[in-house]
């Protein structure tokens, strides 16, 4: 799980990251709904990527589920009482912001545990070793006997029925 939570922690930056870009754009650019907007569909993005890279690196998403917890906790935060979060949600009160940012990064990280992933291998050998898999066992020598004196119907030899393919020419 310690993975899980450095994966968490990673993405939070990038969290931090992505809403200091939002603010800079907005004190530039005045208010407006587009960086909000981008805001939270980047959150999307950021939670399931951290869901799939803490699935890679720890093998199961029952072991995962911190670092999404990191990374929606830490966009609820900034997004409802970051400093100067006001200014990316001027009509909106602090809670039902702060609510948005977190459920949008949850919902992605969410995404990112549940769907099919083919990255397991990064996962270390001893989470691997861990895994339960399906062993491939050849036949039992019962099953070969048995089918072996199975009586066996012999090669036709006649004409197949089916359509005549007509000669043309």
């Amino acid at each position: 799980m310690a993975r899980a939570w450095a994966v968490g922690g990673a993405a939070a930056f990038l969290a931090l990251l992505l809403y200091e870009s939002a603010l800079a754009w907005v004190t530039t650019n005045g208010p407006d709904v587009l960086p909000a907007l981008f805001l939270l569909l980047s959150y999307v993005v950021i939670g399931a990527a951290t869901g799939h890279a803490a699935v890679s690196l720890t093998g199961r998403a029952q072991r995962a589920w911190p670092a999404v917890l990191v990374v929606a906790v830490t966009a609820a935060a900034l997004i409802g009482w970051g400093h100067d979060a006001t200014l990316l949600h001027p009509a909106l009160p602090a809670i039902p912001a702060a609510l948005g940012g977190g459920v949008c990064t949850a919902v992605g990280g969410w995404l990112g545990l549940v769907l099919p992933n083919d990255y397991l291998s990064a996962a270390p050998r001893s989470v691997l070793a861990q895994l339960t898999t399906v062993e491939l066992r050849p036949r039992r020598k019962k099953h070969a006997e048995q089918a072996s004196t199975k009586k066996r119907k012999p090669p036709t030899t006649g004409p197949v029925d089916g359509p005549e393919i007509l000669e043309i020419g």
